[in-house]
């Protein structure tokens, strides 16, 4: 063989291996849930009249831009008196807010959250900048931080993942969830060695007991849940960038198999089959500091936040907006024609929706998914033929590349003979 058709043939298998790697996936679902492609953010809104002071209006712009900096909570000024258009503005009504300035926290999710940033019935006339700046920081702190939320990412940082167990009034029901979630945590740990992709640390359990709900009230409101209408337990997965994964089990639906199935997905391949918007689940509204950030760089042995990187998991999640072209299904319910179907609970009735089921407040449940239209997905304006393209393209150059370079092979072989 000459020297030419060597270089063919090395040539042809270089093109052949880059080709293969197109198709596979570098990371797992636990890796691609650090990645904060700024999807769905939670939104902080502030509203304001002509009536407020403008020293009010510049503290509440200068200092939640500050404290949340690094969130996932996006601020937005609202004048009421100018912006009587803006979707948000329903939120006044569902809360009757009757002075000024408030402020609303919407979830990505839909439901909507009062946030006290004035001390009650003062009036706005009255505000001075001192107590105002202390009794807002204070709620902003209230919003990012609370013990088992600090806990919660912590954990996901540096482990396979978190299923957070929420206890319920009966301290037997508690009892048994807790065996099921242990044994779904033993069942994933003794299967570690066989990933895809090493993960040092198993699951773990995270308890939120009753006595501590009234800590967790933005915790619990980011899940759907109001404090007072829980009696059973519930239990959610959450991984990543503290995302929550797959639905949320309520009572008899907390057991080893279900909550093995969803923990199993986090260990999994990115390319697993796998719809990719699960890898970008709800986000629990927090700060990621320092701390945390280094001790989630060095678990993953690469920079959640490099723009490149970015990119190549906007890629992968942007492919499973595509495979459902009659829009998202709901990720978080066990009704439906979905993948929740896997969730069978053995009774005849379908299982009621988490919020249904978790009685969130009622003005929750009517705020308008206008008011959250700011977080649309940017990636769905693209046609997906722009991606295939590029991938049919390599394919058909790599099979007419090793039929030239087999070619030349065969008839230098035929000649040597």
């Amino acid at each position: 063989m000459n020297k030419v058709s060597k270089l063919v043939v090395v040539t042809c298998l270089w093109i052949f291996s880059q080709t293969i790697s197109v198709h596979a996936c570098r990371f797992n679902v636990r890796e691609v849930g650090f990645v904060d492609l700024g999807i769905a953010p939670y939104y902080l809104y502030g509203f304001v009249n002509q009536d407020t002071p403008e020293d009010i209006v510049s503290s509440i712009e200068e200092i939640s831009s500050a404290i949340l900096m690094g969130s996932n909570i996006v601020v937005e000024m609202i004048d009421v008196d100018q912006q009587k258009e803006h979707p948000a503005m329903k939120c006044l009504d569902l809360w009757s807010v009757q002075s000024f300035p408030a402020a609303v926290l919407v979830s990505p999710d839909g439901q909507s959250l009062l946030v006290p940033i004035t001390e009650p019935n003062c009036p706005s006339t009255s505000l001075r900048a001192g107590p105002f700046q202390e009794t807002l920081g204070l709620a902003l702190d209230n919003i990012l931080w609370s013990p088992k939320r600090k806990e919660i990412l912590r954990q996901v940082s540096k482990t396979y993942g978190v299923v957070l167990l929420i206890e319920g009034a009966d301290a037997q029901e508690n009892k048994k969830a807790k065996e099921a979630t242990s044994a779904a945590i033993e069942q994933i740990s003794s299967q570690m060695e066989f990933l895809p992709k090493a993960i040092d640390h198993p699951p773990v359990l995270v308890v939120l007991e009753k006595e501590s709900f009234s800590q967790e009230k933005i915790l619990l409101w980011s899940l759907g849940l109001i404090a007072e209408a829980i009696k059973k337990p519930h239990a959610v997965v959450l991984y990543g960038r503290a995302r929550w994964l797959g639905p949320m089990f309520i009572g008899e639906q907390i057991t080893e198999d279900n909550l093995a199935a969803i923990l199993f997905l986090i260990g999994a391949d990115c390319e697993c089959g796998l719809d990719q918007r699960w890898l970008q689940g709800t986000m629990l509204p927090a700060k990621w500091d320092e701390n945390l950030q280094e001790l989630m760089a060095e678990t993953l042995e690469f920079d959640p936040e490099n723009p490149m990187l970015k990119m190549e998991i906007s890629w992968i999640v942007r492919r499973g907006y595509y495979s459902y072209p009659s829009g998202p299904p709901d990720y978080h319910r066990l009704d439906g024609d979905n993948e929740s179907r896997l969730f069978a609970t053995g009774e005849d009735e379908p299982v009621p929706k988490i919020q249904q089921a978790s009685s969130v407040q009622d003005p929750n449940a009517a705020l308008p998914s206008a008011v959250s239209s700011a977080s649309e997905h940017s990636i769905l304006a693209e046609d997906d033929s722009s991606l295939k393209k590029p991938l049919y393209l390599v394919a058909g150059l790599t099979v007419l590349i090793i039929a030239g370079g087999l070619f030349i092979v065969l008839r230098q072989a035929k000649k040597n003979l």
